[in-house]
C-alpha cells in the first residue's frame, strides 16, 4: 500500500491543526447525535456530484464527496474522476463563514493525485472563504460554498479555484478518536516529547493507519501511516508519499520534516479490537528546506 501525498497533506492541515483550539464541539444550538460506535473513516457518497468547482476557469466535479467532523475540525473532501481532489479542513464553529488565510486555523488544498505537492491556501498571498450555510443533524448533511487560491513550493505554482460548492454531502462524527488509552512518546534532539493529544485512525483515501501526536496548541507534531494490514515486525520508514511505512515531524504549521531514514517495530497488531503498539525512531529533514532533527527512542499504543 503506497501512502500518497493527500494523505501527507491532511496531516499538514488537519492534525496539525487538530488541537490548536479547545471550543465546543460545535457551535450550533443542535446537539450532534450521540454515536457508540464512531466510525473512523469519512462516508463518501457516490450517487451524484455534491461537490463542484472551477480550477483555472475549468469545471470541476466530485465524483465522490462526504464530511468529518473529529475533535474541534471540520473536513470535507471531494475525489474526481481523474484523481484529483479538494479538501477544505476547518477549525470547527458550526454553521458560518471561514477564512482561509495564511494565519488562520483553517485551510484548503488542491491536490492532483499523482504524488505532486499540494497546492494549499496557507501558502498563498490570495487565500480563500469557506460558508457552511447548512449542517443537518437529522440527516447528517452539509452544504456550503468555497472559493480559494492554492500555492506550492515544489514545482512551483498556483491554482484559482472559485465558485465551489457542496451540497447536501453526507457527514460522519467522530468523538472517540483521542482518549486516554492512546500515546506516543519520543525523544526529539534528546529531549521527550509527550504529544498531548493522540489521535489514530484509518485515512479515508489511502485506508491506512495514521497516528498523531501533538502539543496542546496543535505544533509540534509527530506521526506515523502504517498500512492497515501490517503484521508484527521491523519496517524501515521513509517520508510520506514516497514510501509505505511514512514518519514525520511538524516543527510548525509550516515546516514539516519528513524521514529520511529510521525503522518502526510494531510489537503488536490486534486488528480485531483495532490496538496498535510498537516501538520508532528516525531522522527528520524538511522536503523544501534544511530543517532536520533526530527522533529517538519512540514507542506508541493507540486505538483507532
Amino acid at each position: 500500500m503506497r501512502i500518497n501525498l493527500v494523505s501527507f497533506f491532511i496531516s499538514l492541515v488537519i492534525f496539525s491543526l487538530l488541537f490548536s483550539c479547545d471550543d465546543a464541539f460545535l457551535d450550533t444550538n443542535v446537539a450532534p447525535p450521540e454515536e457508540e460506535n464512531p466510525m473512523t473513516e469519512m462516508p463518501m457518497d457516490t450517487s451524484t456530484s455534491l461537490m463542484t468547482a472551477q480550477i483555472n476557469n475549468m469545471d470541476w466535479s466530485a465524483t465522490a464527496a462526504g464530511a468529518l467532523i473529529q475533535v474541534n475540525r471540520i473536513g470535507i473532501s471531494g475525489l474526481a474522476a481523474d484523481g484529483s481532489i479538494i479538501i477544505l479542513s476547518l477549525e470547527d464553529k458550526g454553521e458560518g463563514v471561514y477564512d482561509l488565510t495564511e494565519n488562520s486555523l483553517s485551510a484548503g488544498a488542491y491536490t492532483l493525485g499523482d504524488n505532486s505537492n499540494a497546492f494549499t491556501s496557507n501558502t498563498s498571498m490570495e487565500g480563500g472563504s469557506v460558508e457552511i450555510t447548512e449542517l443537518n443533524w437529522q440527516d447528517s448533511t452539509m452544504s456550503g460554498t468555497f472559493f480559494f487560491t492554492g500555492a506550492r513550493a515544489l514545482p512551483a505554482g498556483e491554482v484559482k479555484i472559485e465558485v465551489g460548492r457542496f451540497d447536501k454531502i453526507p457527514v460522519q462524527t467522530q468523538l472517540g478518536s483521542v482518549n486516554d488509552f492512546n500515546t506516543i512518546s519520543v525523544k526529539v534532539d534528546s529531549v521527550l516529547f509527550e504529544p498531548e493529544a493522540v489521535t489514530a485512525m484509518i485515512d479515508p483515501f489511502t485506508n491506512a493507519i495514521a497516528i498523531v501526536g501533538t502539543a496542546a496548541g496543535g505544533i509540534p507534531s509527530v506521526a506515523l501511516y502504517l498500512p492497515r494490514d501490517i503484521t508484527e515486525g521491523t519496517y524501515d520508514l521513509g517520508t510520506p508519499g514516497f514510501a509505505d511505512y511514512g514518519a514525520q515531524y511538524n516543527i510548525d504549521d509550516m515546516t514539516f520534516l519528513g524521514a529520511e531514514s529510521g525503522q518502526v517495530t510494531v510489537t503488536k497488531h490486534d486488528k480485531g479490537v483495532k490496538i496498535i503498539e510498537g516501538t520508532f525512531f528516525f531522522e527528520a529533514a524538511e522536503l523544501a528546506g534544511n530543517a532536520k532533527t533526530s527522533l529517538t527512542e519512540g514507542s506508541f499504543m493507540v486505538s483507532y
